[in-house]
């Protein structure tokens, strides 16, 4: 018992300071790039009137939110987790209902780029994109959709004891109950995963395929340059999503089935530490996707 016990308490110890020097790194240098990123999509003339470099300018701003609301509270939390637990202190809730609001937010815009890439690249001559006017309400009523999506977490979602442990995690009140099915098996894998990832990569692939007609076309070549560059940022972003957040999806859903039936305290640690590799890994994608691709097209511009 003695072992098991110290096991515990050194797996605990390594997700503790894994967490704070892989998240405050993260932190760091992925606010730094999109502000970076904001500051080149504001400054150019060429992407102040381009509906896809304007849904790239909100998704930095989108993708910034998700670190200061997520990743941000996390180091705090492991900071002082030798104060009591943090859980219990500081509303849970918030950081994940944040997380829900700028992660469905940062993944609708991607769409939204990358329809517009699809449509702005076709054969025709003339840039046939979504309107600048029509792409700012569709983010607008995005953003109110993204808010309304993540109210219930702040509802339903609350500091829960895991079973064999002196500790706490935030998950739903009903355990088992309709709307941890509907995180697990609706939300998480196709709400906030599967659905708009297929989404942008069917279009993005469309788009990559228009821009490579476009090149042996009679095209204007600032109009060529633009819209590969516009092309790239969002092919590696979608790139991104799919290293990044499928996997941590994955075993997001694979530790809560385990978890519902194992009262081990190893295999819970275990699967805390394989969730937090993961979850670093998810917030990875909001912090270096496609920062330094602005930076590239200022200086081929310019």
């Amino acid at each position: 018992m003695s072992s098991t016990t110290d096991f515990v308490s050194e797996l605990d110890l390594v997700i503790r300071y894994f967490n704070i020097s892989a998240q405050s790194f993260v932190f760091i240098f992925g606010m730094i790039g999109n502000i970076l990123n904001i500051i080149v999509f504001l400054s150019l003339k060429t992407f102040r009137k381009n509906p896809c470099a304007f849904c790239m300018l909100i998704l930095s701003i989108s993708d910034s939110g998700i670190l200061i609301f997520s990743t941000l509270p996390s180091i705090f939390v492991n900071i002082f987790k030798d104060y009591g637990d943090v859980n219990t202190m500081f509303p849970c809730q918030i950081p994940i209902a944040f997380g829900q609001v700028f992660g469905l937010m940062s993944h609708m815009i991607m769409c939204f780029a990358a329809i517009d890439q699809c449509k702005s690249t076709s054969i025709h001559e003339q840039r046939q994109g979504i309107n600048l006017k029509y792409m700012r309400c569709f983010i607008i009523i995005s953003i109110f959709v993204s808010i309304l999506h993540g109210i219930p977490f702040l509802v339903f979602y609350n500091a829960q004891p895991l079973s064999g442990l002196n500790a706490t995690a935030c998950l739903p009140n009903d355990r088992n109950g309709p709307f941890s099915k509907y995180t697990i098996y609706v939300d998480f894998p196709i709400i906030d995963g599967f659905m708009p990832i297929f989404i942008m990569s069917v279009f993005g692939l469309i788009a990559f395929r228009n821009v490579r007609i476009m090149a042996k076309r009679r095209v204007h070549i600032i109009r060529l340059r633009l819209e590969q560059q516009l092309t790239a940022m969002v092919l590696i972003r979608i790139l991104g999503v799919c290293i990044t957040v499928i996997p941590f999806l994955i075993v997001y859903v694979i530790r809560y089935i385990i978890s519902s039936h194992s009262n081990d305290p190893i295999v819970q640690k275990k699967l805390q530490l394989l969730n937090r590799v993961f979850t670093i890994l998810f917030f990875v994608n909001y912090a270096v996707s496609e920062n330094g691709v602005p930076s590239f097209v200022h200086y081929l511009f310019n």
